[in-house]
């Protein structure tokens, strides 16, 4: 497969600027299979492992030809002449749209809009950003694949019954759950016994709505293992969050930047409408029936 990288740009104006990086500034960006590894520029035709910054323009577009769901990347500001570089940035990756890098796309908010231009993307990227962490912080759970591929390690606090560990913001699979019967370091150096049976997550697949993943990791009674209450003493290896943004939620994460959009100019009101016979109203803020759409997500009980 290939990947198209959305890159983004605060400030190009300044960047551009002698005190800076110069006429000729340009953003390179490395790939790696994982996280952590060596990376290096990608490569083959087609590719861009540098993009030119261009006065005024903050949404730019990568392509890597060789990309996959699991490929990393990083990019960093340099000079023309390759003397003059910035720090790396943090490493992402990205996803298919339905997956979710957050809830909702650009590509599907200027659908919305009518837009078929990249200047506003920069403002509308923020404004996805913005509601992403408004909705997932309101129903406390994680819309999206965390990681978006593979598998990523965590470590947790514990102070339940000893064999039920609740996860509400979604758990799909582990490969690995250990407990530690004390406190461990946040180092991720602690010492930690392997549970090899009776781990179950939880509720039943069958027993779930449509989509969700499971909310809590359970013990057998009869397994001989349990969990220990104290800092840092579960250590779970796994895939979290949802598989996908549920659709309701999408829609609803939509319709907040689409009238954020339209109401920038409205002097910051909490709503306003389109129209001459006042006909349409968009509210800048949650509406009653989204309010109502979320609560089913945020109400399973997580006690």
């Amino acid at each position: 497969m290939a990947n198209v990288i959305a890159l983004f740009v605060e400030e190009p104006d300044q960047l551009l600027n002698t005190g800076a990086y110069g006429t000729g500034a340009l953003m390179r960006i490395q790939f790696c299979a994982t996280e952590t590894g060596v990376y290096a520029d990608i490569s083959g035709t087609g590719s861009t492992p540098t993009i030119a910054l261009v006065a005024a323009t903050r949404a730019y577009t990568a392509y890597d030809p060789a990309g996959a769901v699991t490929t990393w990347y990083r990019t960093r500001y340099e000079n023309a002449g390759g003397t003059r570089l910035s720090d790396w940035s943090a490493v992402f990756q990205v996803t298919a749209e339905e997956q979710g890098a957050y809830l909702c796309s650009l590509s599907d908010v200027k659908q919305r809009l009518g837009i078929t231009d990249a200047t506003d993307d920069e403002w509308l990227h923020e404004q996805i950003a913005a509601v992403t962490d408004e909705i997932e912080s309101l129903t406390g759970r994680r819309f999206r694949p965390d990681p978006f591929s593979g598998t990523k390690t965590v470590y947790l606090d514990y102070s339940g019954d000893g064999y039920t560990l609740w996860l509400p913001r979604g758990v799909r699979s582990l490969t690995y759950v250990g407990t530690a019967s004390g406190d461990q370091p946040d180092s991720g150096a602690g010492t930690y016994t392997e549970i090899t049976s009776g781990v179950y997550i939880d509720p039943a697949e069958h027993e779930r709505s449509p989509g969700w993943p499971g909310t809590r990791v359970t013990i057998g009674t009869s397994s001989g293992y349990q969990f220990y209450r104290g800092h840092r003493t579960v250590k779970l290896t796994g895939a979290f969050g949802w598989a996908a943004v549920p659709a309701t939620v999408r829609a609803i994460a939509e319709l907040c930047v689409v009238s954020a959009f339209r109401g920038r100019s409205s002097g910051g009101a909490s709503s306003y409408t389109i129209g001459v016979e006042g006909e349409r109203t968009y509210s800048r803020l949650l509406s009653a029936g989204d309010m109502k759409s979320l609560a089913y997500y945020r109400d399973i009980s997580v006690q």
